[in-house]
């Protein structure tokens, strides 16, 4: 047994001439997670001799032991969970996880008679910036793009990358004009990135999307997706660099009656 005084010890008991105690790590996976300290007052407990001190001692170690193993497997349970709903390259939740919480946010918007909105798009040219510049590259770009949603987006919002350079973002109680509006920054927040990779600086990156509103444009989440969808080719068809939403998509199908 190492006989010597903790330091963190100073602001708990101050002079621990008549105080014997126990600390012991907690560890999970190889990383030291905690402390488990334990104390024993000899004016409480005068019969704590040292044979009943080895058995406090060894006592304290399977309970350290199935602490580290509990939270082990919470860590591992987490892990396994990010696996499952994360992107493994930018880190935003990925497409399946999304969707399940786009049904959600449906039914819970029906029930309060809510509005939300919805993100979509994409990065520019993006498979020509790949074959100019390679995928290693290309995976920079899409992580400064997630980057750059988490810094102007809340943890109210759902930031997803929903496959390859498209992403997607859920706007919960936004109505309209603020979705429309949210992703305007968006776009401008990306043109403004400057971004480099191996010791160069990279081209400037765009973003087209469409946007989306409950229940204007949908009450089904596919509804909603395709609006977005269309939105976005829009913004596409109209020169990139761009975000259109759903009254656009009816500007255009006028401007074709004439």
């Amino acid at each position: 047994t190492i006989s010597m005084k903790c330091s963190h010890l100073d602001h708990l008991c101050g002079d621990d001439s008549e105080l014997s105690y126990l600390c012991l790590p907690i560890v999970a996976h190889g990383d030291t997670v905690g402390l488990l300290h334990i104390r024993f007052d000899v004016h409480q407990s005068p019969c704590c001799d040292d044979n009943q001190f080895d058995d406090a001692r060894r006592f304290a170690m399977q309970c350290a032991e199935h602490i580290s193993l509990a939270i082990a497997n919470v860590k591992l349970r987490d892990e396994l969970r990010d696996q499952s709903t994360r992107d493994a390259l930018t880190g935003l939740f990925n497409r399946r996880y999304f969707l399940d919480v786009m049904r959600s946010e449906i039914a819970r918007a029906q029930r309060n008679e809510n509005e939300f909105g919805l993100i979509s798009f994409d990065a520019d040219n993006f498979k020509v910036f790949n074959d100019n510049h390679g995928h290693d590259a290309g995976d920079v770009v899409l992580r400064e793009v997630a980057d750059c949603m988490r810094s102007l987006f809340s943890e109210n919002e759902v930031l997803s990358r929903f496959g390859g350079e498209e992403f997607s973002i859920l706007l919960p109680g936004a109505t309209a004009t603020e979705a429309f509006e949210a992703a305007d920054r968006l776009r401008a927040a990306v043109g403004a990135l400057n971004i480099n990779y191996g010791g160069k600086r990279l081209p400037t990156i765009t973003i087209s999307g469409g946007v989306a509103s409950y229940p204007a444009d949908g009450k089904f989440v596919q509804d909603m997706l395709n609006v977005a969808d269309k939105a976005l080719y829009r913004a596409k068809a109209e020169g990139r660099d761009k975000m259109c939403r759903s009254s656009d998509l009816t500007l255009a199908t006028s401007d074709k009656a004439y």
